[in-house]
């Protein structure tokens, strides 16, 4: 039997990371992964570093009196999750539980781990900080800028649904990510939607006259369909060969948006999506950057939703 593919849940014992659990268990496949959480255990706490060093003496007995009740939490934590995925249907061997000493830092040591062999990352949008909703955790967002081997997943809030919206531009990133990361999913998934964004040759701009005639403007909306549509309607040809319903397959090529980010996440939200699947870089990638500027923004405004960035 071929091994199947990992993903590394980095969980933190908060309730946002709790939810990310109840996520995966409701879109992944039982039959297509195996499930490592994974916690980063922090010996002393964090404001002992402040200043640059962890010098605890002060306070030795409180300090393992702490340290003994994390664990006890986080422990328990760990095995609620895991008998979550049971639940859902993931065999007893499928679900591991590795709560690792932090070595570098939280964010260096889950990537670490899953540079190793994992098929993808899925972590919280944000921990036990007290910050606003909508501001990105530190981890996170390290993990956002810095994961770029696997694909990754940032799950924020708890995402509605069944449904997948595909950020679809036919760039490397896309095509390589996409079946890798719905492979994973659930065959039976209600929705998958391929959207393609056409933005018109005249965007706003500091200038007080539009230089593209409404000819050029329709022929060069039409050629981006024209040529969109092959590849789209070859990825459903193999996304049904995968075993995805047909008539969950949906495409929808929205013209005349002048932000790609901000129609991608609308649109997710009119169709009641949980999850968009979006390139690290689009069709232009600049290597000299870690993610391209629409999956950083939609990263930024679906912080209610599970973005993966493949």
């Amino acid at each position: 039997m071929a091994q199947l593919p990992a993903i590394l849940v980095a969980l933190d014992g908060s309730e946002p990371s709790m939810d990310t659990v109840d996520y995966l268990c409701r879109m992944l496949s039982p039959q297509s992964a195996v499930i490592d959480l994974f916690h980063v255990k922090t010996e002393t706490p964090d404001a002992l570093f402040d200043l640059g060093s962890d010098d605890s003496r002060f306070c030795v007995e409180e300090i393992d009196a702490w340290t003994r009740h994390k664990g006890t939490q986080i422990q328990a934590f760990m095995e609620t999750a895991r008998s979550r995925f049971l639940e859902a249907g993931f065999a007893p061997e499928a679900v591991t539980i590795t709560i690792q000493p932090r070595k570098i830092g939280v964010a260096r040591d889950i990537i670490e781990r899953a540079n190793r062999s994992c098929a993808a990352l899925v972590a919280g949008h944000h921990g036990f900080g007290t910050l606003p909703e909508f501001m990105m955790g530190s981890i996170a967002a390290k993990l956002a800028e810095t994961m770029a081997r696997v694909p990754l997943a940032i799950v924020g809030g708890q995402p509605a649904g069944q449904g997948v919206l595909v950020a679809f531009d036919n760039s490397p990133c896309i095509r390589k990510g996409l079946e890798q990361v719905l492979g994973l999913f659930d065959r039976r998934l209600a929705e998958i939607l391929l959207c393609h964004i056409v933005r018109p040759l005249s965007v706003p701009h500091s200038v007080a006259r539009p230089f593209f005639s409404p000819g050029n403007e329709a022929y060069w909306l039409n050629e981006n369909s024209r040529k969109i549509v092959p590849a789209m309607v070859a990825v459903k040809d193999r996304l049904v060969r995968a075993g995805f319903n047909p008539e969950a397959l949906r495409t929808a090529i929205l013209e005349k948006k002048i932000s790609r980010a901000e129609a991608i996440v609308a649109q997710a939200g009119d169709q009641g999506v949980g999850t968009i699947i979006i390139g690290r870089r689009g069709v232009t990638s600049v290597a000299d950057f870690s993610m391209g500027r629409v999956a950083r923004k939609v990263l930024q405004m679906a912080y209610r939703k599970a973005v993966w960035i493949v």
